[in-house]
């Protein structure tokens, strides 16, 4: 995110309603210290200021976190953008805190066999996807972009080379699989990235589902999948959403889970993700719909 482009829209917000830093810092149970830092594009406010802030400023928390008036039209590809931008910026922080952390740790051993355990672990092979955690400022940003309906948001990071990723979306009614559609980026002619991300943003009210694929090398895939589409009464269905925890390793060419969710009237089974896969539907005949992500990393 541009610190600095947002700072200069809080500030023309700020002016064109005739208050000054202090009041707006009033308003918010701030220091106007804490106001001039955000105009200036020192940092961002708290997470926990931006519905407040933008009430005051008359604007939306995607036009804050873009730093720019949004126009009806664009709403839905700037919420992409702004919830990509949150991600990678995550992620770039964590590499610079990598990065002068090594720096130090270097300068300050100096027996060789320290020094070539270190480069080892730089370099060993590192192959896993893994979940946002849900506390954590970034995700908590996430999931006021996305809506009332939350989302899940999972990184991946990789150091061997891949031809492309399958995100795999499949329906289950009563055990038995009715459709099955995958979703894929490929990196023909160009080397496979390193790090990146799916993002999948559920709108119950709507019965459709983003999905965004993300990659550090630019490389991005969008597309709105249908949830309890045609469902008579869905309105009145019981729902449960499980998925994976905590660091999975990726498995080259084969295919794996990420999330699930579930429907029924009255109560319902809580699946073996990796059952599914299997095929072994019939423990959930009960359930009146599941509907499962998976994803493959390929090299063929």
């Amino acid at each position: 995110m541009d610190l600095v482009k947002i700072g200069k829209y809080i500030a023309g917000k700020r002016k064109n309603l005739g208050l000054t830093q202090k009041q707006l810092a009033e308003k918010l149970g701030m220091s106007d210290k804490s106001v001039s830092k955000w105009e200036r594009g020192v940092c961002l406010p708290d997470v926990s200021l931006y519905f407040d802030l933008c009430s005051h400023l008359g604007i939306s928390v995607n036009e804050f976190l873009a730093g720019e008036d949004i126009i009806h039209e664009n709403i839905e590809k700037k919420s992409e953008e702004n919830i990509i931008s949150v991600v990678t910026d995550s992620k770039r922080k964590q590499k610079s805190l990598k990065y002068i952390i090594c720096a130090l740790l270097i300068l300050s051993i100096l027996t060789t066999a320290v020094i070539a355990t270190s480069l080892y672990r730089g370099y060993r092979p590192m192959n896993f996807i893994t979940p946002m955690d849900e506390n954590s400022v970034e995700m908590q940003t996430v999931n006021l972009i996305a809506g009332p309906d939350g989302a899940d948001t999972f990184k991946f990071t990789t150091t061997d080379r891949y031809a492309g990723i399958k995100i795999y979306y499949a329906k289950y009614h009563r055990g038995k699989l009715l459709n099955k559609e995958p979703i894929e980026i490929g990196f023909k002619d160009m080397d496979s990235p390193k790090n990146g991300g799916i993002i999948i943003v559920p709108d119950y009210d709507h019965a459709v589902i983003k999905l965004v694929v993300w990659t550090d090398a630019e490389a991005k895939a969008s597309i709105n999948l249908p949830l309890m589409e045609g469902v008579e009464g869905r309105e009145y269905y019981i729902r449960s959403q499980i998925r994976i925890e905590g660091k999975s390793e990726i498995l080259y060419d084969t295919e794996d889970v990420l999330l699930a969710w579930v429907y029924d009237k009255d109560e319902f089974k809580i699946p073996n993700l990796h059952d599914l896969l299997l095929g072994k539907t019939d423990a959930f005949s009960e359930n009146e719909y599941v509907y499962l992500f998976s994803y493959e990393f390929y090299k063929k």
